[in-house]
């Protein structure tokens, strides 16, 4: 935010007309060097008084505007996208964030975007059987349903799922920048849903001349996997499409440990891309999209003997998810305008429900239309004003279609208190067609103590999640239903030493529910009945061992409580900690990297409905790559290297001992 509004040419000359009337007549000179367009202007005025010879010459002034936005420039690596829903100076964010860089997705050599966020600070991933199983996200002791999950910016939470949640075991790591993620309330930027925080998928933006990247892999439980990519990008244009195909005969989705052995397959296959052209220097298009086509194998619950092998049942989906976004600059890079459009569309089928009544054909879909301005005020004040409409279907075979609608307007100013002191301010109004309207806000700071390399960030903020469409109009649904709502806030600390060698943050976090969407058995309807609380401590560290070799760690401490059935909340660990350590070659040819995720017990099921607790576990994961040539490199990687015994969900297996290797090709 180093540009000011009255640094631009037309506010200046105004002044200076201002100035002029007040004291008399003059003749005004005007010398302007470069262009008036974004990116930078450069004005020396010089103003000449008839009674006064001598010449007057005011300094130069700058105006360097945006030369960082996203996606029109290349990403840089020091700035955040999903904080502040524009391109920000991670010194400057006071939220608690993660981000995952593309380059520690493919060290990791995982497939899956949810294999990548496993074991990251605040998360909690849970799955349920092998590979293709459900798979849930749990931020900070907030339910799976509180995640908002973003593509690009767009949500893409499924609206035909129960609880509108989203199911990670479709969602491939191809063609990924990054991941960033937000923990705490989020919703005065992005709306329902962002109770426990907000996941941002960021879609690789295509640079320098054409490659095409081909990669083929295969290993254990009969799995291959291949992938094609082609991306470039100049200063006019960029591209950057993936195609990607894997099958895995995978393992017997219900345990292996009650006796059952039929292996439930999983393929997916899917298309994503990000295409974009810069018309001028202050026009920018942008399109990204997803499509994903795959098919898992489940098994069925029998009320005696629990979850059971299922040769015949299998669950099918097709989702198709795109955005297109246009984005102008005007007065010289100090306004910024996006306008946006997103379509999510998601089709589901079980093959074979157990019981006929069951439906067993679902679609959903959502509309989303969005603005947002972001004006500069001054080079230490931005300000940032939005709306977003939202139009949500769903049906099933058994249940007509029904839709809802939201609409949110917000606003926010980012400050620069001092030269060290950052702050955000903001404010949410919502209005849904079927739970009614929602206030929401948040602040956060950030103060960097000079001459300490320790730096203060904090935050506080609330969030809302109006009722899915299939918990107000479906079976067992009451249209009275009222928005979720939470409080959350933290404060923590970060520290430096050996110039960034080492660096430390710990902080504190609490977070408390109210008015969750529960069964009520006295009734026989959902009602806003539940609350909980979550509170705990998140440590994370760094440190570069050598040139070479980098250690990290984290580690989260999750109490939580159900405050109107009593005990602790379901799947999520008292204590969770993760440690990685990745060296590579002094010519960056040989990668090897060491994760080991340590899980402690937990509830699988809520007290009110029996409470059994999971033993704790410990994976150990290995991977690594060779470069063979310019255009070659080969990788591989085992996971579960102990063969833990473990349970994830009850009633589910879980994978043992697996090996994987393939080959990388460039050209």
């Amino acid at each position: 935010m180093s540009k000011s509004f009255l640094g631009h040419p037309f506010a200046l000359r105004l002044v200076l007309c201002l100035l002029v009337l007040g004291v008399g007549p003059s003749s005004i000179s005007w010398c302007q060097e470069g262009s008036p367009a974004s990116g930078s202007t450069s004005a020396a005025v010089m103003v000449r008084f008839q009674d006064d010879p001598p010449v007057v010459e005011l300094p130069e002034t700058v105006v360097p505007g945006r030369p960082n936005a996203f996606p029109a420039n290349p990403l840089d690596a020091n700035t955040l996208l999903t904080p502040n829903r524009f391109e920000t100076d991670a010194s400057q964010v006071g939220s608690s964030y993660t981000v995952i860089e593309e380059s520690e997705i493919r060290q990791s050599r995982q497939s899956s975007v949810a294999e990548v966020l496993r074991g990251k600070l605040g998360l909690d991933v849970v799955r349920s059987g092998g590979p293709g199983g459900a798979t849930s996200v749990f931020l900070r002791g907030a339910n799976s349903q509180h995640t908002k999950v973003l593509l690009d910016g767009m949500p893409i939470n499924d609206p035909s799922h129960p609880n509108r949640g989203f199911d990670f075991s479709s969602l491939t790591a191809d063609n990924i920048q990054r991941i960033e993620v937000l923990r705490g309330p989020q919703s005065i930027l992005y709306g329902s849903d962002a109770i426990g925080g907000v996941i941002n998928i960021i879609t690789r933006r295509g640079e320098g001349p054409a490659t095409i990247r081909a990669s083929g892999m295969g290993g254990s439980f009969g799995t291959a996997r291949t992938s094609l990519s082609v991306s470039g990008g100049d200063q006019a244009s960029y591209y950057s499409i993936t195609g990607a195909y894997s099958h895995t005969d995978g393992i017997s989705s219900a345990s292996i440990l009650t006796g059952n052995s039929e292996r439930d397959r999983h393929r997916n296959g899917s298309v994503s891309g990000r295409v974009g052209w810069n018309l001028s220097e202050d026009f920018n298009v942008d399109y990204v999209f997803r499509y994903i086509d795959r098919d898992v194998e489940i098994d069925s619950f029998d009320f005696t003997l629990g979850l059971i092998d299922d040769l015949v049942r299998a669950n099918l989906s097709q989702q198709f998810m795109n955005r297109i976004q246009l984005r102008s600059l005007s007065w010289d890079g100090l306004i910024e305008n996006k306008v946006g459009f997103s379509l999510t569309d998601y089709q589901r089928q079980d093959t074979a429900t157990v019981y006929s009544f069951e439906a067993s054909e679902f679609h959903g879909q959502s509309r989303q239309l969005d603005w947002q301005s972001n004006v500069t005020l001054t080079e230490n004040q931005l300000v940032t004003v939005g709306v977003d409409y939202l139009h949500e279907m769903a049906s099933s075979d058994v249940n007509p279609e029904q839709q809802q609608f939201n609409t949110g307007v917000y606003l926010q100013d980012q400050v620069v208190l001092a030269e060290n002191w950052f702050a955000g301010f903001g404010f949410r109004w919502d209005s849904h067609s079927a739970a009614g309207n929602a206030s929401t806000y948040r602040v956060s700071t950030r103060y960097l103590n000079p001459g300490t390399a320790r730096e203060f960030h904090g935050s506080i903020g609330t969030g809302f999640r109006a009722p899915a469409l299939a918990e107000n109009f479906f079976a067992g649904g009451n249209p009275a239903l009222l928005p979720e709502q939470s409080k959350g806030w933290d404060i923590g600390v970060q520290q430096s030493w050996l110039e960034g060698v080492i660096v430390l943050d710990a902080t504190y976090f609490h977070n408390d529910f109210r008015n969750l969407i529960d069964f009520d058995f006295t009734t026989f309807s959902l009602q806003n009945i539940g609350r909980a609380r979550a509170a705990g401590v998140e440590v994370t560290g760094t440190c570069l061992l050598t040139q070479q070799s980098t250690l990290s760690a984290n580690y989260t401490c999750t109490d939580s409580k159900d405050l109107q059935f009593g005990g602790k909340l379901a799947r999520r660990p008292h204590h969770k900690a993760g440690v990685t350590y990745h060296r590579h070659s002094a010519d960056e040819r040989t990668n090897l990297q060491a994760t080991l995720l340590v899980v402690g017990d937990r509830l699988d099921l809520p007290v009110r409905y029996g409470g059994t607790v999971l033993d704790n576990y410990l994976l150990l994961n290995l991977s690594g790559s060779y470069q063979l040539g310019p255009s070659w490199e080969l990788f591989g990687r085992i996971d579960n290297v102990t063969n833990e015994q473990y349970i994830e969900a009850l009633g589910f297996g879980t994978p043992g001992i697996a090996g994987y290797a393939g080959l990388n090709v460039i050209w």
